[in-house]
């Protein structure tokens, strides 16, 4: 079945407040990749409780580009998820422009690995029980490990989550306006994994009102070479182990709309993968999570039924 597919203004993320945290609880971080000498960390957060614990691996949003682990889990899905011996990783991954999605999704499949290799040792986590989440573009990177036989995941939770890319409409944009003094001087041949919001947020506005964000994700122009996005379609990828998925998105949100999720929830559910979609009235990512809390009950409801 096709399920529509999104343009580049329902892959990014609208407003720095939907990512947006108070406070710094304690943490603890570990190192689970370095590429050419930058560490890519994580933090993870342990329940009080003894034994073996399951863990949910969290990847925040931020339209590919910007975006970090300290800011883009909302504090209280956290405190309910470790409230219930739930241990909570909130993972960094290279961005865009530095650095491609088809790489990006390798470090979705790298921090899987880390866990399952070094969780139980360092951290006392059930590498038998691992759920993988995300709100918005960190959504589509949570649904993409489920890609991989050997690493994928015991659940998924996907929040407000566009499902493919398409360039209906898209026309890009000139690309010598990158070689001008502005936002764009920020990137450099380098890989940044830790995204500030004030020079990322100018940076993403940037490409984006220059018509260039697709172009820097993916590293080719989709509009003359439409056949690489085949790739990072989900419905290309989705095979019927795919994991059980929970689907929690707002009837009214303003970058992905409802229609999309119907059908992505239809072609799940017609290769008889368990799923479920879960609406709300409002609310993208992590402000849909501050409008709807009771979405976060909904979220331990299913994992306690996935990894019981």
């Amino acid at each position: 079945m096709k399920t529509r597919l999104i343009t580049i203004g329902l892959i990014l993320v609208s407003s720095i407040q939907i990512f947006s945290q108070n406070g710094k609880p304690d943490k603890k971080e570990f190192v689970y990749k370095t590429v050419g000498g930058h560490e890519i960390r994580a933090n993870i957060f342990l329940p009080k409780n003894d034994g073996l614990h399951p863990v949910l691996v969290y990847f925040h949003g931020g339209g590919f580009i910007f975006g970090n682990r300290d800011q883009g889990l909302e504090i209280p899905l956290k405190e309910k998820l470790l409230a219930n011996g739930y241990a909570v990783v909130s993972a960094d991954y290279r961005l865009a422009p530095e650095t491609k999605l088809d790489e990006m999704l390798k470090d979705v499949s790298d921090v899987i690995k880390w866990i399952k290799l070094n969780g139980q040792q360092k951290y006392n986590i059930d590498t038998s029980k691992i759920a993988v989440a995300g709100g918005s573009a960190g959504g589509y990177l949570a649904l993409s490990s489920g890609f991989k036989r050997d690493l994928m995941p015991d659940a998924i939770i996907a929040i407000s989550t566009p499902t493919g890319f398409s360039t209906a409409n898209v026309q890009m944009g000139d690309l010598t306006v990158l070689n001008q003094p502005g936002p764009y001087d920020i990137v450099k041949d380098s890989v940044v994994s830790y995204g500030n919001y004030d020079s990322r947020m100018d940076l993403w506005r940037f490409l984006a009102r220059n018509r260039l964000a697709l172009y820097e994700i993916f590293g080719f122009d989709p509009s003359k070479e439409p056949e690489k996005l085949d790739r990072y379609t989900l419905t290309n990828n989705v095979k019927s182990n795919f994991p059980p998925t929970l689907i929690i998105h707002a009837k009214n949100d303003h970058l992905v709309d409802l229609q999309q999720v119907n059908e992505f929830y239809t072609f799940l559910t017609g290769k008889r993968i368990k799923a479920e979609l879960h609406l709300v009235e409002n609310g993208h990512s992590s402000e849909l999570i501050k409008q709807n809390p009771e979405v976060i009950e909904k979220i331990i409801e299913f994992l306690k039924i996935q990894m019981p």
